[in-house]
């Protein structure tokens, strides 16, 4: 849950790792500051946060994450919340 925007080409991006069992067309990625703000959000499971607002770096700190999505296998609705870390 942490990765490090840095571009030294090691974990700059947050992104889920899905194996299966979800539908890539119902998807949504948001993640949240610690006001409760969204500064990123997307509906293409395969594009990861590279930790940036409004084009700049966030600082670093603990972000709220939400994931929306349904199952490949059925119409139910999954959502899933977390947190990630960021450090430069």
């Amino acid at each position: 849950n942490t990765f490090t925007p840095d571009d030294d080409a090691f974990n700059q991006y947050f992104k889920p790792i899905f194996t299966a069992g979800f539908d890539p067309y119902d998807f949504n990625l948001k993640i949240f500051n610690r006001w409760g703000e969204v500064i990123w959000e997307s509906n293409d499971a395969e594009v990861g946060w590279d930790g940036t607002y409004n084009g700049k770096l966030v600082a670093d700190g603990t972000y709220a994450w939400k994931i929306e999505f349904k199952t490949a296998y059925s119409d139910e609705r999954k959502m899933v919340n977390g947190h990630v870390n960021v450090m430069k």
